[in-house]
């Protein structure tokens, strides 16, 4: 077989297009919180501040760790993977319920997420 998909280690392309999808679906999740005097009741408070806060934080490092896992992939395949995560993950969002994406719980779920994925995702970054 020849082309970019020769070289291609399937575990990081995996791992990449996973986190890809999380984090388009956890930057939908969290728009939706802003702006903070319009938004839900839940984004309201102290907790949900931290809560929002964390959430971006763990956004972002996720986004510098598939910038880094791109090393590992050929330049094609990372569009290409990335552009499937864009166009699919945020229909995910429409199927959660109304109460789950206004409220905190939702917002820990994008902190779980992201965590969990940048957890997959250490043992495929390229050093």
């Amino acid at each position: 077989m020849s082309g970019p998909l020769a070289i291609v280690d399937y575990q990081v392309l995996t791992g990449f297009f996973l986190g890809a999808c999380v984090v388009v679906w956890s930057i939908v999740m969290v728009t939706g919180f802003f702006p903070r005097t319009a938004g839900p009741v839940a984004a309201r408070g102290l907790l949900s501040a931290i809560l929002l806060n964390a959430s971006i934080l763990a956004i972002l490092a996720l986004l510098a760790t598939l910038a880094v896992t791109t090393l590992a992939l050929p330049w094609s395949v990372s569009v290409i993977a990335a552009g499937l995560a864009i166009l699919g993950a945020p229909f995910l969002v429409q199927f959660l319920p109304t109460w789950f994406r206004n409220s905190r719980l939702g917002l820990l779920a994008v902190l779980v997420s992201c965590a969990a994925v940048l957890f997959i995702l250490s043992d495929s970054i390229p050093l």
